[in-house]
């Protein structure tokens, strides 16, 4: 287990806009990060499967960053309907590659997050090494339809999630090219209330693969 602790530190945003992060930096070339929930609906990275994220990237060695969407917590602005949560990302993943140095990152997400993390990595796939969706919220984000090829997507969801319609995910992941590796937990609802153990188990079976990069 790294000594390095968890910092505080703001990242500069478009328009100005500050953004409140944590980073654990184990000295690793690759790391991991996460964006989480939906503002307006009390999402912050302090959310529990944002948390077990984290806990499964850290356990493997990977250096991990997860920040507040613009207006969330300590973090300036407003919400600006996955517009302006779009360049948040962005401002995240420069953080880590010109002031970390990560050489690879691993782009995750859960619910609105992963849609964000998902037009992201569609749009500027140049140094991503992996793209992990949790319960993404396809039917609130324009889903591609052509997922990059440059690195593997995870998709991991509960086929009794309450929130994200399971369905319309399971579609997306069968018509998306080329397909995701497709995980369901069955029983599960949106926030892996009573399997979040399992959800970190599974996390830490595929990133694995990530480990000693």
């Amino acid at each position: 287990m790294s000594t390095e602790s968890i910092v505080s530190l703001s990242i500069l945003g478009d328009d100005d806009i500050q953004l409140d992060a944590r980073v654990l930096d184990q000295g690793a070339s690759v790391g991991l990060i996460m964006c989480h929930p939906h503002p307006l609906f009390s999402g912050t990275m302090d959310n529990k499967v944002v948390t077990t994220v984290m806990r499964s990237a850290r356990d493997l060695g990977l250096n991990t960053l997860r920040f507040n969407f613009r207006g969330v917590g300590n973090s300036t602005g407003s919400h600006d309907n996955g517009v302006g949560e779009r360049d948040d990302v962005a401002a995240a993943v420069a953080y880590a590659r010109d002031s970390l140095g990560w050489k690879k990152i691993i782009l995750a997400g859960f619910s609105f997050g992963a849609g964000m993390a998902c037009l992201y990595a569609s749009e500027h796939p140049e140094g991503l090494a992996g793209l992990f969706l949790i319960a993404p919220a396809v039917h609130h984000f324009d889903a591609p339809s052509v997922l990059p090829q440059e690195f593997e997507t995870w998709v991991l969801m509960g086929n009794e999630d309450e929130v994200v319609p399971f369905d319309e995910v399971e579609t997306w992941t069968e018509l998306v090219v080329p397909q995701p590796h497709w995980f369901v937990f069955e029983g599960a609802g949106h926030y892996f209330h009573g399997r979040l153990t399992d959800l970190r188990t599974t996390l830490k079976e595929e990133l694995a693969q990530f480990e000693g990069r």
